[in-house]
């Protein structure tokens, strides 16, 4: 069935970690139950976060921002850009090529698609004109980051050595004074830009704790 062999390799790699926190990890069904109510109100519903997030405008002035598969993160990056937050996400490629192009069209606010591939080098000019770049930060990356930034691309993850992308930290090596958000739909908040990595995960970790089921990259490689 899908991804099951992903899904149980997952749970075994973190299993120490969530018996040294005494929390159950999730059940295969009660995990895509979640994802098929969130991708059900992405289509049809577009429900709104509940309560009002007051960082919102400090987001506005741009900076990078680092979402993950947790709750509906598709639907709350098309709320971040209805809202008028500068955003441009980095996403993959989807398959089938109709599907990719269908999701574009979802990811179109006011004829302005928020996830327009930026290509590296014209990065730092986006940071610049007060862009906010956004990436769903709790993915495998499986090539070997530039030798300058690669500590900074280590990070720890449910108890698992990982390594993230490195766009973040190549920006922050240019422009230090970026300000730096993770956040999930109906919260965000301010982590530093020194070690952000470790504040992200550590953020990441206690919400997979509160709600094990509620992070979808369970079905993912994401350890590699």
């Amino acid at each position: 069935m899908w991804k099951r062999a992903v899904f149980a390799k997952n749970l075994r790699l973190t299993q120490p970690f969530f018996e040294k926190a005494g929390v159950k990890q999730p059940k295969y069904g009660e995990v895509l139950r979640n994802l098929l109510c969130d991708a059900f109100d992405f289509v049809f519903r577009h429900p709104r976060p509940s309560d009002p997030l007051p960082i919102l405008e400090e987001m506005k002035k741009g900076g990078i921002f680092l979402t993950a598969h947790y709750g509906n993160h598709e639907l709350f990056g098309f709320r971040l850009a209805e809202s008028g937050v500068p955003l441009n996400a980095s996403v993959q490629e989807q398959k089938p090529k109709f599907f990719d192009i269908w999701l574009q069209k979802k990811r179109t606010i006011n004829g302005k698609c928020f996830t327009k591939k930026i290509e590296p080098e014209h990065l730092i000019d986006f940071i610049d004109n007060g862009g906010l770049f956004g990436l769903i930060a709790d993915q495998n990356f499986k090539k070997l980051p530039p030798h300058s930034i690669r500590e900074k691309c280590e990070s720890s993850f449910l108890g698992v050595k990982v390594r993230c992308n490195p766009l973040p930290a190549f920006i922050l090596e240019h422009r230090p004074q970026t300000s730096v958000f993770c956040g999930y739909f109906g919260q965000i908040k301010k982590i530093p830009s020194e070690n952000f990595y470790t504040h992200y995960h550590s953020w990441l970790e206690n919400l997979i704790l509160e709600n094990p089921a509620k992070w979808y990259g369970w079905f993912h490689n994401r350890f590699g």
